[in-house]
């Protein structure tokens, strides 16, 4: 099939093809005329460079301008609380999974909410040994591009990697900017769109589900499991704490918990809505898990990491026959 670009006329490409030339030939112009990069950006840039290839969110954070990151929390602050202000929480459980309430996610600081959203986002980066400065290019709102060539290891290979880095002011020192990737990243979770990484694995390896309105026959979990979420779900809603701490989570668990903790748990619980939601929400969502059975079927263990929570798994135990919540 004949494509578009080649049906057109001949003048008509030339002419496109020269307008084309032209802005490459500007661009390396306007490289070439430019500035090397001061010390004091290139560091900025290096910080930047390597908190993205150490893959550590919190790096990441830090090495982003602080304002960046402050409007980055106060504009989507500003959407969970319109969404929760009409009783819906649906871009909340996109951009931070079911587990993490508003209360809390208002708590965070700014890096912190970075690192909350980071399971959801992809950013990628290579290390380098050395570099070869090109340029510092200024652009609007007071930000400069820096152009590199960032150089590996010899183990690697020779090949040199273009890289830009947006930095702006900070003090007499620069920062670089949050990444305009990562906030295309966000507004397409936020608006549930397709992006370029689809076909990825997910940042946070994803769990086994249960089709929802499947019975036990079917996902074959012992019948038991289900009831004691369904009845420590209902505890928590009125909430009855005592109920939670003392009928349902294991008498393992009570047994090497001193009165005085236990006391302080169902305080905890009574006392702090967002302690409650994080409870609820985790019963929640091992409704929907698939767990992996441990000690000969005794012990189902929840993968819950990457749903907003602040642990990684859920474990239910069965004593005497009967199941509970082990920790």
């Amino acid at each position: 099939m004949t494509s578009r670009t080649c049906r057109l006329p001949s003048a008509l490409r030339a002419v496109w093809i020269a307008v084309f030339g032209l802005f490459f030939t500007v661009g390396i112009v306007r490289a070439a005329d430019a500035p090397t990069p001061t010390g004091a950006q290139k560091r900025a840039a290096e910080e930047y460079l390597d908190a993205v290839a150490s893959g550590s969110p919190q790096a990441l954070a830090f090495a982003i301008h602080p304002d960046d990151i402050s409007g980055l929390r106060n504009r989507i602050l500003a959407t969970l609380r319109e969404e929760a202000g009409r009783g819906d929480s649906t871009i909340r459980v996109r951009l931070f999974g079911p587990g993490r309430p508003l209360a809390e996610i208002e708590r965070l600081t700014g890096p912190d909410f970075y690192v909350a959203m980071s399971a959801k986002l992809y950013i990628f980066g290579r290390e380098y040994k050395d570099a070869k400065w090109i340029a510092a290019i200024p652009d609007k709102d007071n930000t400069v591009q820096v152009v590199l060539r960032g150089i590996g290891d010899k183990d690697h290979g020779k090949t040199e990697v273009i890289n830009v880095v947006t930095i702006r002011p900070y003090g007499k020192d620069w920062k670089a900017t949050l990444p305009t990737e990562i906030n295309a990243q966000i507004d397409d979770l936020m608006n549930a769109r397709r992006n370029i990484y689809a076909r990825l694995p997910p940042p946070v390896a994803a769990v086994a589900a249960i089709k929802p309105g499947a019975t036990s026959a079917e996902t074959g979990l012992p019948p038991q499991i289900g009831e004691l979420l369904d009845n420590a779900n209902k505890a928590l809603a009125v909430p009855l704490c005592e109920d939670y701490y003392q009928k349902y989570m294991s008498p393992n668990f009570r047994k090497i918990t001193s009165k005085k903790a236990l006391e302080a748990l169902i305080n905890s619980c009574k006392n702090s809505m967002g302690t409650r939601e994080m409870l609820a929400a985790t019963v929640r969502i091992a409704k929907d898990l698939v767990p992996t059975f441990e000690y000969e079927g005794r012990r189902a263990v929840f993968d819950v990491s990457g749903q907003g929570l602040p642990f990684d798994r859920f474990v239910l135990e069965q004593v005497d026959k009967k199941w509970y919540i082990a920790e």
